[in-house]
């Protein structure tokens, strides 16, 4: 059994990282994600793996590892938040200097690594964002990439093409909310961006695949 503060959202989104414990309680609104692929369970029903709910005043049970996020429900004026946010997070262009992330109002946390999975969170300060289609990741392998809106509202939005009027698909984003996987078999992935709807905090996850995983691509292509 074991509780872990992570770091990487604060001081302003506390951040706990759950792991094998029989039941955990809830007080305040949180958002609980499964990081594990079995199931967790909130007064006997499901929650899948990389899926996430808000939870309140209750417990969550038969947990093998989730992320539980408290204190995200903010209301009134939030610049000041914001403003805090824009002067210890990075903005994403010096934090990557890929070109398509010139000029973005986007601003990222530092990345913690917990075993096999990186977490950050992102603000995002202008509607639209335009941060831009893409469809691959860092590195030389691949790997499961999710996001989890925390406060505010945007959308996973995806392209059959890299022109935004070939947009097929649209996920709504609201605080709580983890978008369905855009990933195949492969972890290929379509042409995609996060847009906002109004100015918005999301968590992004990455998760690396197992040797096992990573072989079974690789035979599937030989």
């Amino acid at each position: 059994m074991s509780v872990d503060k992570l770091q990487y959202a604060e001081p302003f989104f506390p951040v706990a990282y759950v792991r094998n414990e029989a039941e955990f309680p809830i007080g305040g609104k949180s958002i609980v994600f499964n990081l594990s692929t079995d199931p967790l369970y909130v007064r006997g029903q499901a929650l899948g793996f990389f899926r996430s709910t808000v939870c309140v005043h209750t417990s969550i049970d038969d947990v093998k590892r989730c992320l539980v996020i408290s204190d995200f429900d903010r209301e009134g004026d939030l610049d000041p938040l914001f403003e805090a946010i824009k002067k210890k997070w990075t903005l994403v262009y010096d934090a990557t200097g890929v070109e398509r992330h010139k000029g973005v109002q986007l601003w990222r946390s530092e990345k913690e690594k917990i075993g096999d999975v990186e977490v950050n969170m992102c603000y995002a300060a202008t509607i639209p964002l335009n941060v831009g289609l893409h469809r691959t990741h860092w590195g030389d392998r691949p790997f499961r990439e999710i996001h989890t809106q925390i406060l505010g509202y945007g959308a996973m939005q995806q392209y059959a093409e890299q022109d935004l009027k070939t947009l097929y698909r649209e996920d709504p984003m609201a605080p709580g909310v983890t978008h369905e996987p855009m990933y195949d078999r492969d972890y290929i992935y379509h042409w995609h961006q996060y847009e906002t709807k109004t100015k918005a905090v999301f968590m992004a996850t990455e998760m690396q695949l197992s040797e096992e995983e990573f072989e079974e691509i690789r035979d599937r292509h030989r």
